[in-house]
């Protein structure tokens, strides 16, 4: 007996491509307060971050003393904290009042300004204390995608903020796919309803990643629904030889399976943009090391020697560090 085509789910696919398309265009908007003395590596990271790679992406950076804009309201505010307690303090209080979510930035928790919120604007307050500037990136990559609905948008603009909404769309995705391999009320439904769950994940992780939905999807959708059938045959053979657990089985299958399939798109993408190796080292994808380096002293030479015997790869033409100028300009040097 022929298998009718279930052109409801392909219709349901159709229809989330749209929507994932118009949720990675929607318009960004970020403010960034610098504080007078911020230390340097946190702030020339968080600058670094955001650099959006579309028009949607907008990103508004001025002191921490700066006249506020009343015109359109951010979607979210990173304070970088320094020696302006005072203002710090009011620009979070006033923003998390209003219902914007706020994120003070600082080397530790003790630099950061006592803010006094009432018990319904406190969840809009986040205290992100790290005194690694390269590790900050991704905790605010996380705390943005978290704390706004825009989490496609600020991935699309922002890559820093991919590995976050990726794992929050897969964690979704995977959770409800094992819901419907444990319990199938029609015999044969889950395949279509897993694989349609697992197509429009692909979906969401290209528009996270930029890409546009053109003809290439079809080609990835192709692969999602042969992997769709591998693991319902994987399925069926294991839920055969343990009776009576096939539920359990097919369950742990359907996580599993949406978690690698997700994953491969995911390296694939990594790989297409430069944060992989083609030998599968990850590169960061946070603010390039030699951004935050400062000029090594003559001191830092005395240990040549001891090292000499050690191979050294070649010297590139790359700059060592970049000085951002009073200006606002940046400077590079050797």
């Amino acid at each position: 007996m022929s298998r009718k085509i279930p052109w409801g789910k392909i219709l349901e696919v159709a229809g989330a491509g749209k929507d994932a398309r118009e949720g990675g265009s929607q318009t960004v908007r970020l403010w960034v307060r610098i504080s007078s003395d911020a230390p340097r590596g946190l702030v020339l990271a968080v600058k670094e971050a955001l650099v959006a790679r579309e028009a949607s992406g907008i990103v508004d950076v001025r002191p921490v003393d700066a006249p506020a804009q009343d015109d359109v309201a951010p979607d979210a505010v990173i304070v970088v904290c320094g020696g302006q307690v005072d203002v710090e303090a009011a620009l979070a209080r006033d923003a998390a009042r209003r219902g914007v979510p706020v994120a003070l930035v600082a080397e530790s928790a003790v630099e950061v300004p006592d803010v006094e919120l009432p018990e319904e604007a406190a969840p809009f307050l986040e205290v992100l204390a790290c005194a690694d500037a390269l590790a900050l990136v991704p905790r605010l990559g996380t705390w943005l995608v978290g704390a706004t609905d825009k989490g496609l948008a600020l991935a699309a603009n922002f890559p820093f903020c991919r590995p976050a909404e990726v794992d929050a769309l897969v964690r979704r995705c995977a959770m409800e796919n094992a819901a419907v391999g444990a319990v199938t009320l029609i015999p044969g439904s889950d395949m279509a309803v897993m694989t349609a769950n697992q197509a429009k994940l692909a979906l969401d992780i290209a528009v996270a990643y930029g890409r546009g939905l053109d003809p290439s999807r079809a080609l990835e959708l192709a692969g999602v629904v042969g992997a769709g059938f591998g693991y319902r045959a994987l399925a069926r053979a294991v839920s055969r030889l343990v009776p009576g657990l096939g539920w359990a089985f097919k369950g742990a299958i359907g996580y599993a399976g949406t978690v690698a399939t997700a994953r491969a798109l995911q390296v694939r993408f990594d790989f297409e943009d430069g944060s992989l190796r083609p030998h599968g080292e990850e590169i960061s994808r946070q603010a390039p090391a030699r951004h935050l380096e400062l000029p090594k002293k003559a001191g830092d030479h005395a240990g040549k020697k001891r090292d000499s015997h050690r191979v050294r790869p070649p010297r590139t033409a790359a700059p060592s560090y970049v000085v951002l100028c009073p200006d606002g300009s940046v400077g590079r040097g050797e």
